[in-house]
């Protein structure tokens, strides 16, 4: 009897633990975090600073790894389009003149690359469009930035960009 009110004593202070810590992750207070908006929940696209501009060198002074420049022509409004690498994981910049034009033209080709949308017959910015590449994306103001496995992985990009 003894032991089982140990265990479940142990088991409530875990409980509450856990708790604990995810509402303590969930709080923020990076003003880029503040102005992110997520679709809904089916759709989780995350939005973040949308009256931002920013430029690739914004992106490296936030950690990220510039490798090479991709072709921007498969990229309906990208002015850029850039491959490189964040905590280990791929990381690929699409730079649009506006967040407005991010979200219109990146959108599609976003979903394509990480086949939530209907692939086409040609390459969207350095990956092909028929076979999944990327596990999710997010939008920073001008910006379309593709995460190798899930968002989580670049969030500490898409937050620290200024």
């Amino acid at each position: 009897m003894n032991h089982r009110k140990i265990l479940s004593n142990s088991i409530t202070v875990i409980i509450i633990l856990m708790t604990v810590a995810l509402l303590a992750g969930c709080g923020s207070s990076d003003s880029a975090a503040v102005n992110s908006t997520v679709e809904s929940e089916e759709d989780p696209i995350l939005k973040l600073q949308p009256d931002g501009l920013f430029t690739l060198d914004n992106v490296v002074a936030a950690g990220w790894k510039k490798s090479k420049e991709l072709s921007s022509e498969t990229l309906p409004d990208a002015t850029g389009v850039w491959y490189g690498f964040y905590d280990q994981r791929d990381v690929e910049i699409w730079i649009y003149p506006s967040h407005e034009i991010a979200v219109n033209s990146g959108r599609g080709p976003a979903d394509v690359a990480i086949g939530k949308g209907k692939p086409a017959p040609f390459a969207v910015g350095g990956i092909s469009a028929t076979k999944k590449s990327y596990g999710a994306y997010g939008i920073v103001g001008n910006l379309v930035m593709m995460c190798e496995v899930k968002i989580e992985d670049c969030e500490g990009l898409l937050n620290d960009i200024k």
